[in-house]
């Protein structure tokens, strides 16, 4: 197999390019992709049409690709100073958080503003173990599509402190009630009585085990507890 010269210094201009383009993504900040601003994404798809056609055509001079990728780096890092110095450049850039669940009730107009729909915000709060939006003080979806959610004093998860327990070894989380049936083995691993158990789902509203579908205890002492028939409600 024959390698041109040219095949190497194409093979070389890539390897540069690559590394450029490494260096421009450490300058922007140590961010992962979930973490990205519209304003960071533009950049990152910016810098990879800067450098995508030089690497292929070996016609284009080299300078015709670090040029803009150390422009667009240099601009990147310069509106971040601005964006820590600024708050209205910075929101205008990074964009703003948006409430849409208030005190258990959907903002409509946000979603509306921010294009979620009910079936989105359903999703999004499964994600984060909320099944009813009654749970819900607030809501907000974060610049970077993010929900950030927090929940009513009285539906906040039940810890080991709570309970008077010291934090365990033991594997976590574990099924404690299933279908209204106490599960006695991973209670027992739990080192939770029944009695425990019932005062603490008690207080959450729940009068009988009966009603639960799903309690689970996690290796932090949270206790989730699923009721039956609890679904997102919308508004």
């Amino acid at each position: 197999m024959n390698v041109h010269l040219s095949d190497l210094y194409l093979l070389f201009r890539a390897l540069i390019f690559f590394a450029l383009s490494l260096v421009a993504i450490r300058i922007m900040g140590k961010r992962t992709i979930a973490q990205l601003s519209p304003f960071d994404l533009i950049t990152l798809i910016i810098i990879g049409a800067a450098v995508a056609i030089p690497m292929e055509d070996e016609k284009i001079p080299f300078i015709h690709g670090f040029i803009p990728l150390a422009s667009i780096t240099i601009i990147n890092y310069l509106l971040h100073l601005l964006i820590l110095k600024n708050r209205k450049i910075e929101n205008f850039l990074q964009g703003t958080p948006s409430v849409l669940v208030e005190n258990g009730e959907v903002i409509v107009k946000n979603l509306r503003k921010e294009r979620v729909t009910l079936a989105d915000l359903a999703v999004l709060l499964r994600e984060k173990n909320v099944r009813n939006i009654n749970q819900v003080q607030e809501a907000t979806l974060e610049p970077n599509g993010r929900l950030s959610v927090v929940l009513k004093e009285v539906e906040e998860p039940v810890t080991r402190k709570d309970l008077g327990l010291t934090p365990s070894g033991g594997l976590f989380p574990v099924l404690v009630i299933e279908n209204g049936e106490v599960v006695y083995d991973n209670l027992a691993k739990s080192r939770i009585s029944v009695a425990q158990l019932v005062t603490e789902i008690q207080k959450r509203g729940v009068e009988r085990l009966q009603d639960v579908a799903r309690a689970t205890l996690d290796e932090t002492g949270n206790l989730t507890v699923c009721k039956k028939g609890e679904k997102i409600t919308r508004t």
